[in-house]
């Protein structure tokens, strides 16, 4: 749990997602699941991390199928410059504040910063890192946050870069100049509906099987 704040961070595949604590067991459990289904079906459709638009479309009507409630989605201003060197960290604080709350905010960067400072071979990190890059040079984080009710907020951040990223990515200083791509952040909100979820959770947790247990890692 991250002292001080009222949400667990969890990684969840390639996606970091904050869990408010008020939530009960059964609804974190279920929002996890939905959150792990939906990055797998569009993982599975769309396996290149270039095609981050059917990619983040696919993510989200993904969740649709499950019953959720889609809310329009979240456009985010991203400022035309770049900073000449930034962290994953640093580039989220320059996104998250347009769309979650402070407090969320604040606790996903100080997630950021912890697994920034683990080895590169703790659980965590090598699964970030197995999620969310791929042929060491294209970037895709998914960040979320859960709260009370099931309510989700998601966006996703991509890029490429122009040399391999080795290392802790949660530790790595990229280069404005490396950046081959365009910044691209899109996201979505949504509403698990419990009665809805009810007739998709069996067929989610016999799909996911054992990926519940090996892609859903708490921080410590």
């Amino acid at each position: 749990m991250n002292t001080g704040f009222k949400f667990t961070t969890c990684m969840c595949a390639g996606s970091l997602i904050l869990v408010e604590d008020e939530l009960t067991g059964p609804d974190r459990q279920d929002g996890l699941d939905a959150l792990l289904y939906a990055h797998t079906v569009a993982s599975n459709k769309f396996p290149d991390f270039r095609a981050i638009d059917d990619w983040t479309q696919a993510n989200k009507m993904a969740v649709r199928t499950l019953g959720a409630t889609l809310f329009s989605d979240t456009h985010v201003s991203i400022p035309v410059s770049l900073p000449d060197s930034f962290t994953l960290s640093e580039l989220l604080q320059r996104v998250a504040g347009q769309v979650v709350p402070s407090a969320a905010s604040r606790s996903l960067l100080a997630s950021l910063e912890r697994l920034s400072r683990q080895d590169s071979a703790s659980a965590p990190n090598e699964l970030m890192r197995r999620h969310t890059l791929q042929q060491e040079r294209w970037i895709r984080l998914q960040v979320g946050v859960m709260s009370a009710g099931t309510r989700m907020s998601v966006f996703t951040m991509a890029f490429e870069y122009g040399e391999p990223v080795a290392g802790n990515l949660a530790a790595q200083r990229f280069s404005r100049q490396k950046v081959n791509a365009n910044l691209t952040v899109s996201g979505y909100q949504a509403l698990v509906e419990q009665e809805d979820y009810d007739l998709s959770r069996a067929t989610v947790i016999s799909l996911l099987g054992s990926r519940r247990q090996e892609q859903v890692i708490e921080l410590i």
